[in-house]
């Protein structure tokens, strides 16, 4: 048993942190802690410094999708949107001012991504491999044994939206959003 503590998967705290704020702000508080107690999570409050088990928010999702009738990947999409502005305030100092959506996605791995793996090495975002297919359309892979593509498919959403280009960005899942490994399109209209 403590060889199977010992090596599973962890997330960093601020995921956790960033959801019951996206849970609470649409649904209460008291939706938050009605959806912990379904998931059996009883520990003290999640802290953005900590690390904790990637199932619990494996659980904490699944009972969301229950309570709310909405299929995980719908949540996970919208919450990974309203990860934008706060990732963007974060990691500002690694990006460009120039920069739009075009230019997040492509740097999003050499640049932000770097970025969270040095400030803090217990974090373990998905690999993002994003291709040029020309001047308007990219095409990323994104690879991670947590399965939660969804997100990035949402802060994508999210970046074109805080550059005002949500009428220009359409994003289209090449494989299904549940896998290891997703292929999104991201077109560039003119």
């Amino acid at each position: 048993m403590e060889d199977k503590i010992t090596h599973e998967d962890r997330m960093h705290g601020s995921i956790f942190v960033l959801l019951k704020r996206f849970v609470e702000s649409l649904y209460g508080y008291s939706t938050w802690v009605n959806l912990l107690e379904s998931a059996g999570i009883r520990h003290a409050p999640y802290q953005m410094d900590g690390t904790y088990p990637t199932s619990e928010i494996a659980a904490i999702v699944g009972k969301a999708s229950e309570l709310m009738g909405v299929p995980p990947h719908q949540l996970m999409e919208k919450y990974g949107e309203s990860l934008v502005p706060d990732l963007l305030l974060i990691y500002k100092k690694y990006m460009h001012p120039e920069w739009r959506t075009y230019d997040m996605l492509l740097n999003t791995e050499a640049a932000m991504h770097a970025a969270v793996r040095k400030e803090d090495s217990r974090a373990n975002p998905p690999l993002l491999l994003v291709t040029k297919k020309g001047s308007r359309q990219l095409m990323v892979d994104y690879y991670s044994r947590r399965r939660m593509a969804a997100v990035a498919v949402g802060i994508i959403k999210g970046i074109a939206r805080h550059y005002d280009e949500s009428d220009k960005v359409e994003v289209t899942l090449l494989t299904p959003v549940g896998e290891e490994r997703v292929q999104i399109r991201v077109d560039f209209l003119p």
